[in-house]
Formats: C-alpha cells, structure tokens, sequence
C-alpha cells in the first residue's frame, strides 16, 4: 500500500492548456491506494530490494533536501513531488536547490511550461544572494525539457539516464560533493507513458550508486490514479499537498526496506551483543587456562632447578657433573621465559601490563638486563660490549620492566646471531634524552619487516628446526612496556646478514650528574640461628629447597599443607615462612592470614613462592599479608637475597622470578 500519515483525497482541478489524459482520468482518489495484490507478487523482488536499500542506507551521507516535510536524505535518494500549481512547485524547488548550494552540490533544473527556465531563474535569484555567481561558476544551471530530456525532438532514457551520471562525474571531478537535479514530466504523453515508467524505474535502481539527489515532479492534472501509483512504485517517497501543507507518502517497497533495516539491525545488534558475550567469555576462560598453565608448569619447574642448584653446590668445579648442572639450569631458564610469554601474551591482549615507576640508574637496569642475557651470550661465544653512563644518569621506570625490555632485545640479539659474533648494548644522554642502543652482527632485518617485528607472534624466517626457539612475544611486549614510560623503540638493520640495531629513546628523571660507579653490594650472608619454614605440597620442591637453605647454614622445617604450617609456626616461631599458595586445604592466602594473627608470627617475614603470577595474584598477596611474590622456578641467589633480608618492618609485597 501507499502510506501516509492521515488519507484525505487529492485535490484534482482542471486548468487551460494541459493536455489530460481524459482516457485514464478516474475520479479524485484517496492517498492510500490498495496495490497488495501487485506488492504480494512481486514480494520476492521487493525483498531484494529491501536489503539492498538495508546495505546502502546504512553506508551512506545524509544530505539536507531543504523541504521541511522530507528533512535529510542520503545520496541515491530519488523521489517524487505530485503539485498542482506554480507555486506548489516554487515553494519546494528553490529550498530544495538552496540547500544543494550550500552544500557545495552541483545543481541542475530541467523546467517545462508548468514553471519555465526564465521564471525559475527569477524566483531563484530573489531567494538567494549572489544567486548569478552560482549560476556563472557553472555551480547552478537552468535548462528546458527540450534541451535534456527531448534533443532533436526525441526522447530517448538510456541517453537521459548516461546524461545525469555523466554529469554527476564531471561535477564531482570539478570539486563539487556531487549532483542535486530536478525534472519536470509535464511533457510524457499517453503513448509513451509506459516506456516513461520503465526509465524511472532503472534511474530508481541506479541512482542508488551515485552521489545523486533526485526530485522527480508530476502535474495532478495530467496523473490518473493508476499513474499515481505507477509513479510512486518506482520512486522512493512521494510528496504531496494536503491542506496546506506537505506530506509524505511511502512505496510499499521502500515500508518494506525500512522495515527489514530495523529488523537486520535488530538482529545484528543481537548477534554483535551474543558474540561480544561469547568473545568475552573465551577471554577469560584463556586468561584462567593461562594462569592455571602457567602454575602447572611452574611447579615441576621448581624442583629441577633447585636440583640443578644443590647438585652444583655438592660437585666439584669443572667437573662433568657440574657443567650438567649448568645445563640444566639454563634449560630450565628457556622454559621459564617461555612460560612467561605465554603469560604475557593475555597481559598484551587484554592492555594489563602495568609498570611502577621511580627514579632508577639507567647503568643498574642495564646491569640487569645484561644478567639475564649473559647465559645465552656466553653459550653462542658471542662477544659483549657494554657502555654504561654513570650511575648519575637515573630515569623514571619501572626497573624490573626496562631490564626485561633490554633483556629481550639482548637475547635476540644473540639468537639471531651465528656463534662468535658479536653483541651489544650502549646507554648514553643526548639532549635531556637517555639512548640506549642494542646492536649485533647477525641476521639482519629485511626493510619489509623493520616495523612488523613488533607485531604479536611476528618472527623472522628461520631453519625448520626451530633450534632458536620462542613465541615472538618479546618485542610486542617491549614496544608496550617503553610506549608505557613515554619512550620510543625503533629497528633498525641494513638488510639481511648485516646486523641490526634497536634504540630506545626514554626521557630522563633528573639532569646527568657523572659520578663514580657504585661498587657491588657485598654478598648476603644469613644471620645467626635464621629459621625458615618452607610449605609446599609438592614433597620434591618443598624438598629440595630445604637441602638448599640448609646448605647456605639455615635452619629448615618443612610442611605439606597449612593446617600443619599453623601448627609449627606456633610452636617454632621461625622467622621467615616460605609459602605456596595452591595448598590442599586452606590455601596459601588464608593460611597467611592466620599466620599473621598469631602474636609471635605477626611482625616475621612471609614470601609467596608459587607457580601464580598474574596481577591479581601479587594484589591477593599484598592483601593477604605477603612481603614478597617469587615466582616458580626461583633463581637460588633471588631466594637467598629475599630469605636474607632482616625480618623487622613490613614492605609491600613484589613480585621476582621474570
């Protein structure tokens, strides 16, 4: 059906020289015109169309048509005006083609007897200033019937319909947002009214293509009601008078095309909301499986590398058992970084890294990270150059991070680089600025890949053995970290086989001050009659690291759970407890709780020791108790420093073992 808001009839009244179509004239007609049996049969072409129209309303620019009744409208729409007078015409052609010239549109008026070029031009330039400037740019032009819809007295609609395209290109190729045209049909006659009806109805479908406003007006006098509704099928809305004033009517297909628009965005929203929902859910089941893996790994782990430790502090330098010791410590430290990328990547995803910032000496990060590098260094036979500024020379960082950052790219650097090359790293001050540069003579960077090794998961080529390992998580995490201290980190490589560098830029905390190089802090040795209880359900880690302890002159107790933790802890007061969190029981949480609640316990040392490192778990710690979160597998010196540290005053709990 044709739609309107209220259904009073047209007003069809007769005047001097116009032809009418006396053959089709029927009687005044209402506004709601009953064509279901016609919109019934053509459903399936009318559904097309509807999500058609859906994929084009929703990907496109509304313009402003300048009538009140119609209000915006995006580019393709072509519409209809029914109009009885003159003024019917003037009053919603010039608001019309007003807005098109504001809106920086070319503007084309093809005119007929109803309201003529000359009186169009007048009516026009009475409405809008400096109306002739737009017509002499070229902006604005004002034609008759004969000169665009009937050149050489025949009217031909595929020339018509390539002429407005054509000259929407040329308009948009002169600069203007595109073409707002209007054309007046006053001229069809009855023989060729079905040929007329067949060339609006191919405008209708490809207008839709172009940055195109189109109004199409139709005399009352000359439309039957039969052409009435030929014409709305084949326009998008019609408008017409209704005492006094201008109203809309819709096409059954186009009620259709909006209708199924609500329903297909309904039903996107829904499955946007379903799999938003069910995206989120994945999130967190990963981030749990990562938490959960990163424990199970961990704890196995521990073990091997505390009997790495004891089995190198039991043999003699040098021998075999020894070096096998080494061996399996420094596998043991593959795994672990392994185990920590996994755990980044979740960190990376979900934006939660997250750095602690003070004044730190850049010459100490680098010392850190050049540690954690050195095993891998020293296994390929590289040669390392270090240049450090003075420990004057401090920046606001987070410590720990930088060290992993400059870690990274160090072991990268001797990953990629053949055995006997050379590695190193270079922190200097540049105009308020520390520089610190990472270099090698390795494989070089292809020019395509200097930006992309920065992606998550994003590795070099290599051999199919995969001898060098890991995830290419490093840099992703790198560029996150230096990007969270207002830094910058660039690659930088000739091309293969020639080596490459990566700088890091980062702001300076105060000026550089150059002083003396502080000496090494001496080693830690433990105090007299130092009692540790170590918790642990699994019998080989809890284990080992008592044999551990115990070689470095403390006193160990042991427990498998926290029931018997609380137990010895009240009966041996021991002053430092090293607890895992995954207990059977009461976890490792509550257990510290309640061992803060006992009188004698409640000033001594609590360090977690477990496979659980998340952010969340440090914050667990924290409000459980904790001074101190290592993670599984411990570095033994790590543990000794922490175990060492005098039991009076609380700190707030950190996190080692990256």
């Amino acid at each position: 059906m044709i739609l309107v808001s209220s259904t009073p009839p047209f007003c069809v009244r007769s005047e001097p020289g116009i032809a009418a179509r006396a053959d089709r004239r029927t009687a005044p007609v209402a506004l709601a015109y009953d064509v279901t049996v016609r919109v019934r049969a053509a459903h399936p072409l009318i559904m097309r169309r509807a999500r058609r129209e859906t994929r084009l309303h929703i990907h496109t620019t509304h313009r402003s048509s300048g009538i009140d009744a119609v209000g915006s409208i995006p580019w393709g729409s072509h519409f209809c005006q029914f109009y009885h007078t003159e003024a019917d015409l003037a009053e919603t052609l010039v608001p019309f083609f007003q807005a098109g010239l504001d809106a920086n549109e070319s503007c084309l008026w093809v005119t007929s007897q109803s309201l003529d070029a000359g009186r169009a031009a007048a009516l026009m330039a009475q409405a809008i200033p400096g109306f002739d400037a737009y017509v002499a740019s070229g902006q604005m032009e004002i034609v008759s019937i004969s000169d665009w819809y009937k050149p050489g007295d025949k009217f031909d609609p595929d020339i018509v319909l390539n002429g407005w395209i054509e000259r929407e290109r040329r308009s948009r190729a002169l600069g203007f947002a595109g073409l707002r045209l209007t054309g007046d049909t006053i001229w069809v006659e009855r023989s060729g009214w079905a040929d007329f009806m067949d060339y609006e109805r191919k405008v209708n479908g490809a207008f839709r293509h172009y940055n195109l406003v189109a109004l199409c007006t139709y005399c009352m006098e000359t439309c039957s009601a039969e052409d009435v509704i030929d014409v709305c099928r084949h326009h998008e809305f019609a408008l017409t008078r209704r005492d006094g004033a201008w109203e809309v009517l819709e096409s059954s297909s186009l009620k259709l095309a909006k209708e199924e628009l609500v329903r297909l965005n309904a039903e996107l929203e829904d499955r946007v909301e379903s799999r938003t929902a069910a995206l989120n859910a994945a999130v967190r089941a990963r981030d749990e499986f990562l938490a959960m893996l990163g424990h199970e790994l961990r704890n196995p782990l521990a073990p091997i590398r505390s009997a790495a430790d004891v089995i190198r502090a039991l043999a003699p330098a040098g021998s075999p058992i020894a070096d096998s010791s080494t061996i399996l410590t420094r596998q043991v430290g593959h795994l672990t970084r392994l185990v920590d990328d996994l755990l980044d990547v979740a960190r990376i995803t979900q934006g939660h890294i997250q750095v602690n910032l003070q004044e730190t000496a850049l010459a100490d990060i680098v010392d850190m990270a050049v540690e954690q590098a050195r095993p891998l260094i020293d296994q390929r036979g590289h040669a390392l150059t270090v240049t450090l500024p003075g420990r004057g020379v401090k920046v606001l960082a987070d410590g720990t991070r930088l060290a992993q950052v400059f870690g990274n790219l160090l072991h990268n650097a001797a990953k990629y680089t053949p055995n006997g090359g050379n590695v190193g790293i270079a922190a200097s001050v540049d105009d308020g600025t520390a520089v610190i540069t990472v270099t090698d003579s390795g494989a070089g960077i292809p020019a395509d890949m200097l930006d992309a090794v920065f992606g998550l998961f994003t590795q070099l080529p290599r051999s199919l053995d995969r001898s060098d390992g890991g995830l290419g998580i490093g840099l992703t995490l790198a560029r996150r970290i230096v990007e969270l201290h207002g830094g910058s980190i660039a690659a930088h490589s000739d091309g293969p086989d020639r080596g490459s560098r990566f700088t890091v830029q980062l702001a300076l905390a105060t000026p550089a001050v150059a002083t003396t190089p502080l000496a090494a802090p001496a080693a830690v040795e433990p105090a007299v009659s130092r009692r540790v209880l170590i918790v642990d359900d699994n019998a080989d880690a809890r284990e080992l690291m008592a044999t551990l302890l115990s070689l470095h002159g403390y006193e160990v107790d042991t427990a498998a759970d926290g029931e018997s933790a609380l137990l010895q802890a009240a009966t041996l007061t021991p002053d430092v407890v090293m607890l895992d969190i995954g207990l059977p029981g009461i976890d490792g949480y509550e257990t510290a709780r309640r061992l803060r609640a006992i009188p004698a316990m409640a000033h001594k040392r609590l360090i977690a020791l477990t496979g659980y490192g998340q952010p969340g778990d440090l914050a667990a710690s924290r409000a459980a108790g904790f001074d101190e979160h290592i993670l599984k597998p411990a570095q033994l010196d790590d543990v000794l420093a922490k175990v060492a540290v005098a039991a009076q005053g609380r700190n707030e709990p950190q996190v080692s073992g990256h």
